[in-house]
């Protein structure tokens, strides 16, 4: 897939925000019969990301107040799954495309990007692959890991009708700050939560920066036209927001 739409837009002061920019544009996307794919790649600020299953759990309060500890901003997003963690040193990347597939067309898309994603770490000389690994944080089929050991990246999709998102965050540098938030948050959670799996790429390979990963992502999706959101969109997002708050 090619996709030259690039959008940078994020909210390093408002992680919550963030999440609802997301959730904004996917609505959008699938409202718009001529929409048109696109990427939104973007450092945050220290976030702790919970999944809506998290949020239902008698110990979420506690596990919020936990991030918060660390320095992490806790939010609910709109996609599945457990808790993630990332900060300064992590890129988050969100493919938003319209669609007319549904769910339908959820593995088949885990099936094509997924893989693509291993084959840009690998050109950066990290041994990255597909698999869960025993312990991980957010586990998932479609886990990005390392060597077979430690957890790179989590995949996930939110569908709506007439559009989908993929997503992945990938830590390059500083896994300490992630592995210990994770692992407060999850004795919090009463989950079951290895610390020593969590890693950033540069626990593989030091050398690889953030920089070198963000124009490695770019080149391989082909995004090269950066947009700017209208206050529309962003008016959404803002009404969005309450809906992440953790």
């Amino acid at each position: 897939m090619t996709i030259e739409q690039l959008l940078t837009t994020h909210f390093p002061d408002d992680p919550v925000m963030d999440a609802a920019f997301a959730s904004a544009l996917l609505r959008r996307t699938g409202r718009d019969p001529n929409a048109s794919a696109l990427v939104r790649i973007y450092s945050p600020a220290p976030t702790l990301s919970f999944g809506r299953l998290d949020a239902v759990r008698p110990k979420f309060p506690a596990a919020a107040v936990a991030a918060r500890q660390h320095g992490f901003t806790p939010v609910v997003r709109g996609a599945g799954g457990r808790a993630a963690a990332y900060h300064e040193q992590t890129l988050v990347v969100e493919i938003v495309s319209p669609d007319t597939e549904g769910i339908v067309g959820a593995r088949p898309r885990f099936q094509r990007i997924t893989p693509r994603i291993v084959a840009v770490l690998r050109t950066l000389g990290v041994d990255a692959r597909i698999g869960p690994v025993p312990g991980e944080y957010c586990p998932g089929d479609w886990t990005v890991n390392g060597a077979g050991r430690v957890k790179l990246a989590g995949t996930a999709q939110r569908i709506v009708a007439g559009a989908w998102l993929f997503g992945f965050e990938l830590v390059v540098s500083d896994s300490n700050p992630v592995r210990a938030v994770l692992a407060d948050v999850n004795a919090a959670l009463e989950l079951e939560f290895d610390p020593a799996t969590a890693a950033s790429l540069t626990d593989l390979n030091p050398a690889v920066t953030l920089d070198q990963v963000r124009t490695a992502i770019l080149a391989e999706i082909g995004a090269v036209h950066e947009l700017t959101p209208d206050p529309d969109l962003l008016e959404e997002a803002a009404n969005l927001r309450d809906a992440h708050v953790a």
